[in-house]
């Protein structure tokens, strides 16, 4: 049976991308991995990753900035991705803390399952959180200043607050992830755990949060659009596919994302979740020590580049 190896990647609308880039890479020091398009709307879309060196699954933090199209902010709320948690050591908590007041980021502290949670924004309000644990990540260390002791090592958990929670559950059951716990929090809300199957390296954890008093969401800036689980290559990504198909669950077709192929399900507590193959990877067309320096796109993308660099905003990655 495929076995879907844990996140892959989550992705997000954003404003500004000079904003959001400075913010991932100088402030959480995370690697600038691709710099290309929404290929849907490849003329007024950056599609910007973020991650570890070579962007390894489970790493991977994708913006659309919408600065060039007519987007709302959006509203969080049931239905919808809430947060995402970044793994760090349990020795890196006073750091974060620490380096959060030098840039002058609000955060929280909460404990829940035996881990210290950093809860905090990103600059259009979107909620994170820097999570203590184990992860076989190396940090991305580059030219910034974070040692590496305490460098985010890829992604610890999602947080999805369902319309349906008992539905959500259903489909993370189905794919093979197991109930591993529950917590309470009077201002943060019940939280139940689940646990993935598979041996990836980061990303094994989604929190469903129950908040049913909760207002709906309202996708637009500052909102997830939707989280990535990996799976190992198309035919496992097919088996998933048939499995949830099953189950009564509806599936897209196959989406070429040029560095993985995708499949997508609204799953019933409203969020879409993305089953994507590990590979080919971010090194099919520039080489690991050039990530992000230019745009690219997929050499299926029958487009102008030149043209569409200069229509797109000014992005300054030095």
């Amino acid at each position: 049976m495929a076995v879907i190896e844990g996140i892959h990647h989550v992705t997000a609308f954003c404003d500004d991308p000079q904003e959001n880039h400075d913010f991932f890479t100088n402030v959480l020091g995370l690697r600038f991995v691709k710099r290309t398009v929404r290929f849907d709307v490849p003329e007024k879309i950056y599609h910007l990753y973020y991650g570890d060196e070579m962007g390894t699954p489970g790493t991977i933090v994708t913006y659309f900035p919408m600065t060039n199209m007519p987007m709302e902010e959006g509203q969080l709320g049931k239905g919808m991705l809430r947060s995402v948690g970044l793994t760090i050591p349990p020795s890196s908590v006073e750091y974060w803390q620490g380096r959060f007041d030098d840039y002058s980021v609000e955060y929280t502290v909460e404990e829940r399952f035996e881990e210290t949670a950093i809860g905090f924004t990103d600059p259009d309000g979107l909620p994170y959180e820097l999570v203590t644990g184990d992860s076989s990540i190396d940090p991305w260390t580059g030219d910034g200043d974070i040692p590496a002791e305490h460098g985010i090592r890829g992604m610890h958990n999602v947080t999805v607050h369902s319309a349906d929670p008992a539905g959500t559950m259903d489909v993370l059951e189905v794919m093979g992830w197991e109930h591993s716990g529950e917590a309470t929090h009077p201002q943060s809300g019940d939280r139940i755990r689940y646990r993935a199957p598979g041996t990836g390296p980061c990303g094994q954890v989604v929190d469903i949060l129950i908040r049913p008093n909760a207002p709906r969401g309202r996708m637009g800036i500052g909102t997830y659009l939707h989280v990535a689980y990996g799976v190992e290559d198309t035919t496992h990504q097919d088996e998933v596919s048939d499995r949830l198909r099953e189950h009564g669950y509806i599936t897209t077709s196959r989406k070429d994302r040029d560095y993985f192929s995708s499949r997508y399900i609204t799953e019933p507590g409203g969020s879409v979740f993305e089953y994507a193959t590990m590979g080919p990877g971010f090194d099919i067309d520039q080489e690991p020590a050039e990530f992000g320096e230019e745009l690219k796109v997929p050499e299926w993308l029958d487009v102008d580049l030149e043209r569409i660099a200069e229509l797109l905003p000014q992005l300054n990655t030095r």
